[in-house]
């Protein structure tokens, strides 16, 4: 049986007093709506996939473009044209969500997601590649 919470106004309680998913937004950064719309484009989950593997969970934005290249098989990639779709409105909506952080002057992506958004785009991923 799955416990139903409801709003209170206190952020990560329940009236019940049992945690909630503010728990998990807060220790993200990130509401769970703008998460699920970060993770509705395929291109954004392949940057966040890419950046939770590196050890540092840093990446040069040159990086960024050839694994997404790559990593879209199947898919004709203009390199040229992806770079401006990441510059442009993939990287500024996973830093608006709070995770990545984006210096597009030193091109420098560094992943702020935490293990719930990991665990998310771990989820994600694995249906993309049963299909």
């Amino acid at each position: 049986m799955s416990k139903e919470y409801t709003p209170t106004g206190e952020e990560g309680a329940t009236t019940d007093g049992g945690p909630s998913v503010s728990d998990e937004q807060v220790a993200t950064g990130t509401e769970l709506d703008d998460l699920f719309e970060v993770l509705a484009d395929s291109h954004r989950r392949r940057v966040l996939a890419y950046l939770a593997d590196t050890d540092d969970d840093v990446a040069a934005f040159s990086e960024l473009i050839e694994h997404v290249a790559d990593d879209s098989a199947g898919e004709s990639t203009d390199n040229e044209r992806l770079a401006v779709s990441l510059h442009h409105t993939h990287l500024p909506k996973l830093a608006d969500a709070g995770v990545v952080e984006y210096d597009p002057r030193s091109e420098v992506v560094r992943y702020r997601g935490g293990d719930v958004v990991t665990d998310w785009v771990e989820l994600a991923r694995s249906y993309e590649t049963s299909e």
